[in-house]
């Protein structure tokens, strides 16, 4: 239950930022909604999702999805805060259920999931066992042959090919017109790279091991992939 009031500043930054770090932060969610759809059809559908804080899948698929409703589980509280907030702007907040906590605390029930998103949360979680527990936590809510889609940052931290694109992230920053200071304070302060990146063959083994199938890459942008793939 989220009972204080949201920081209006904190959901502005949050906004702003994400859109300058993925310059096609809104395309990558009305291309998720697109697959979902063409999947779930027009039937009523519960949807789980997976770092819902910040409300950007219900602002997104909300309003334009009314058969659709929709889980979201968040350890932020601030974040969350903001996601009610957006649902109760959109007066969608009958079919929107926010849980303070991980997946662990999503409890377990016959009735399935037809559809669930992690978007911009795996690359939080260190430990690679911790990934694929993730995964397959996410999994086992899922009705088979249920729609998922994973948004993450990938890449080999060792390899040239991960260091070439932080160049053009560190270019979307500067070109939104940060500070170079800051923006290098942002690398080399281990801002960025404190983050987890895997390689993406990696990321295909954890989803095919957690039991997810289809699996087909759909997205990039800067350091950023997505993959869409279902619940076998």
């Amino acid at each position: 239950m989220i009972n204080k009031p949201y920081n209006p500043e904190m959901a502005l930054a949050y906004e702003k930022n994400a859109r300058i770090s993925i310059p096609t932060y809104d395309a990558l969610f009305t291309m998720a909604q697109a697959y979902f759809r063409m999947q779930l059809g027009e039937k009523e559908a519960s949807l789980l999702v997976v770092g819902a804080g910040g409300g950007n899948e219900l602002s997104a698929w909300g309003p334009s999805n009314p058969n659709w409703s929709f889980t979201g589980v968040d350890i932020s509280e601030e974040m969350l805060k903001i996601a009610k907030h957006k649902a109760a702007q959109l007066d969608i907040e009958s079919r929107v259920t926010l849980i303070q906590g991980t997946m662990d605390d999503v409890q377990p029930s016959d009735a399935k999931f037809d559809a669930a998103s992690c978007i911009l949360v795996l690359h939080f979680v260190n430990d690679v066992k911790e990934k694929l527990k993730l995964l397959q936590t996410v999994k086992a809510h899922m009705k088979p042959g249920a729609p998922f889609v994973l948004v993450t940052a990938y890449g080999d931290p060792q390899a040239a090919e991960l260091q070439d694109r932080l160049q053009v992230w560190k270019s979307f920053w500067l070109d939104a017109g940060t500070e170079p200071k800051r923006v290098q304070d942002m690398v080399e302060g281990g801002g960025i790279m404190k983050i987890s990146f895997i390689p993406e063959k990696e990321i295909e083994c954890l989803l095919t091991e957690a039991g997810f199938t289809h699996i087909t890459k759909f997205y990039v942008t800067g350091l950023f992939g997505g993959w869409m793939c279902k619940a076998d």
